[in-house]
């Protein structure tokens, strides 16, 4: 595939850090076993067991071990025949697969083996020595994987303790010395990685943890995530793995999941939380950019694409993180969608490709709904689509060319749900449907579908679509042949007034107040996807699927927000709150959805760049006044711009504290 295309080792932007060897935690893994991962999506089982090691691999990798430590000049403490016979020993005792339990006098000899590599390890002494680091972590990878009994395993981690200060070292200079030499480390962060997943096991293995073992440097770990998404090396339950941290990191709870339990987060100030969140993601987004995230999941989907089943997890992954970072107003939005639009054949290569990998599935279960895996893929691949549609023009011409929205049209019971139907209706205004092959087939299909809705359904569509949109996922205004011709799902219910909306806003206020699920919701904030965290058919997986049937049918949906808490940070700039309890204007002029990237014109109005770029494609006016405008004449409305991701980071953080706690006062500042 083009987009995949090898291309030599390059290197566009210097590390934000170069090297500062920052104090990190290699032990901090230690803490990664938790119930709150996400097993991998659907036909996890194939592909998760592709790391298995041999004692014949261990004893290789122990005899170049020596081999290059003694050119380094390295101290052994003992022969290296000596080890070579003592691993021998354990390793004919541990049986084939390593799941023989070892006597005390082979764990002895097991020490030794490990005590061996970590004093090559500490002696080694050179920075830059990362031949010897290659193959000690190596080593200890193999004889993690290798054993398959707690007693290795505790003496693996011990191995880990004593040798955590280079860890350490190694992780926050090794991207510099990449910089600067390319592919001057080799593998070595692949197996520095690997005797983690080795210790405590992929599933464990959270975006959290990635943070903790960069010191918090949220650009650092998204550069450990590329670098194993696109290692051609590296296990695909490793690419997996690393791809669902990155969707982790794009979630508020990467920053909040990183309290302690002993912390009382009713405690914290609002603004405290405001300002990691803000931190977090312009460093993130800024990441996903400086180290080409699209490119390594291209790679990897190019190195994956003769198994379905593990392009479909990729590929999840990949359309996650795009649909969540888009979403964000950040101080680089403007930036990620220049580098989305460059990828332009992602689209092609990736994303169409995907919906059709899934489609035979949902065609062949006449009964399917939100409790399959595919459906569920098949609703967050639609959600990606109509964000990056609004987003950037480019991708558009494809997918209106395409028969994938008639294919979708045909799923079972798919024109049953609202949620669904407001999403195909988006998506087809988005991409200019009406100016496509597929228009005599489309616009009846979803007539079709909207007259079979109940009439309380059909008004509860028209407000998703029109006054409801403030919290929702945006779509295009100025595709008005597109528009007219889906005018009954894009006008406004018939008879809604304002006490009707004034109504609709207290009721929601009380539902957040007693809602039982409040986490539940908040992961839907803003429209975010959040990580899956049951195998479809679970228990726990049903109930989030009755969640969602629940939220076909009371007005709340699914995106609503708890009452807003005052803030000076924001609140006199931005106005008023609508019955979303969205600020006014915070809200574009032209969609009437949160705003991302602002623009103003030179008479003062607010617009999201995206819709107004959108609209000045057909027109050369102000779309409110209809006086001459270009898009030379608009400026970044970088201070509303401000307001707006204090406002949303703002309620990111407020959406982790109770409800109840946001009416009282806080609580007086004690001088200490």
């Amino acid at each position: 595939r083009s987009f995949v295309a090898p291309c030599a080792a390059q290197r566009r932007t210097p590390p934000s850090s170069p090297s500062s060897a920052r104090p990190r935690r290699a032990r901090a893994a230690s803490r990664a076993a938790s119930p709150r991962d996400r097993p991998i999506p659907r036909r996890r089982a194939a592909g998760m067991a592709d790391v298995a090691y041999s004692g014949g691999d261990v004893a290789e990798a122990l005899a170049r071990l020596a081999a290059v430590a003694e050119t380094r000049g390295c101290t052994l403490d003992e022969p290296p025949q000596t080890i070579q016979d003592r691993w021998a020993h354990v390793a004919a005792a541990a049986g084939v697969d390593g799941s023989v339990p070892l006597d005390a006098t082979l764990l002895e000899h097991l020490k030794l083996v490990f005590s061996f590599v970590e004093n090559i390890i500490i002696s080694c002494g050179a920075p830059d020595s990362f031949d010897v680091y290659e193959v000690s972590f190596e080593t200890l990878s193999k004889m993690g994987f290798f054993f398959q009994t707690s007693e290795p395993k505790q003496l693996l981690l011990f191995a880990l303790e004593n040798v955590h200060e280079v860890y350490d070292v190694l992780l926050s200079c090794v991207e510099t010395y990449e910089w600067v030499q390319p592919g001057a480390t080799g593998l070595l962060r692949l197996w520095m990685m690997q005797v983690l997943f080795a210790s405590f096991g992929q599933h464990t293995i959270t975006g959290r943890d990635l943070m903790e073992l960069t010191d918090n440097d949220v650009s650092g770990a998204v550069s450990l995530i590329a670098f194993l998404v696109r290692c051609g090396d590296a296990p695909f339950s490793m690419q997996a793995a690393a791809g669902r941290c990155l969707v982790e990191l794009t979630t508020a709870d990467s920053i909040f999941l990183g309290m302690t339990q002993d912390e009382d987060t009713n405690t914290q100030q609002i603004e405290k939380l405001t300002g990691m969140l803000n931190r977090h993601v312009n460093g993130l987004i800024k990441g996903i950019i400086q180290f080409e995230i699209v490119e390594a999941f291209g790679r990897c989907i190019c190195q994956h694409q003769m198994s379905h089943s593990r392009t479909d997890i990729i590929v999840k992954h990949f359309l996650t993180t795009v649909h969540n970072s888009l979403l964000y107003c950040s101080e680089h939005q403007k930036k990620l969608r220049q580098h989305l639009a460059t990828q332009s054949t992602i689209v092609q290569d990736i994303m169409i490709p995907y919906v059709h990998n899934i489609l035979p599935a949902l065609f062949d279960n006449p009964s399917c709904g939100p409790a399959n895996i595919e459906f569920q893929n098949l609703k967050a691949v639609l959600q990606t689509f109509v964000v990056v549609t609004f987003n950037i023009n480019v991708f558009r011409p494809q997918l209106r060319d395409s028969d994938m929205l008639v294919q979708i049209c045909r799923v079972p019971n798919i024109m049953n749900h609202i949620t669904m139907i407001e999403l195909l209706v988006k998506l087809a205004v988005n991409v200019d449907f009406a100016n496509g092959p597929y228009r005599d087939v489309l616009a009846p299909t979803l007539e079709a579908a909207f007259v079979a809705l109940p009439p309380e359904n059909q008004a509860r569509l028209q407000r998703r679509l029109t006054s409801d949109q403030g919290m929702r996922l945006p779509y295009s205004r100025s595709a008005t042949a597109s528009a007219q011709a889906l005018a009954f799902a894009v006008t406004p219910p018939a008879g809604e007034d304002g006490s009707q909306a004034a109504a609709r806003k207290a009721a929601r206020k009380s539902n957040w107040k007693n809602a039982k699920k409040k986490a539940h919701k908040r992961k839907r904030m803003f429209g975010m996807q959040a990580k899956q965290k049951n195998v479809a058919g679970s228990p726990e997986d049903a109930d989030d699927a009755d969640d969602d049937d629940d939220g076909e049918d009371d007005d709340s949906g699914e995106d609503d927000m708890p009452p807003l808490i005052p803030a000076e940070m924001w609140e006199q700039h931005l106005g008023a709150t609508d019955e979303s309890f969205v600020p006014s204007m915070a809200k574009c002029q032209l969609s009437g959805t949160l705003m991302h990237d602002p623009v103003k014109t030179p008479d003062g109005y607010l617009f999201e760049r995206a819709a107004l770029e959108d609209w000045m494609m057909q027109n050369q006016t102000n779309p409110l006044t209809g006086a001459p405008l270009s898009m030379n004449d608009c400026v970044e409305a970088s201070d509303v711009a401000s307001f707006i991701q204090g406002y949303q980071m703002q309620m990111f953080a407020a959406s982790h504290i109770s409800p109840e706690v946001f009416e009282e006062p806080p609580p007086p500042e004690i001088a200490p």
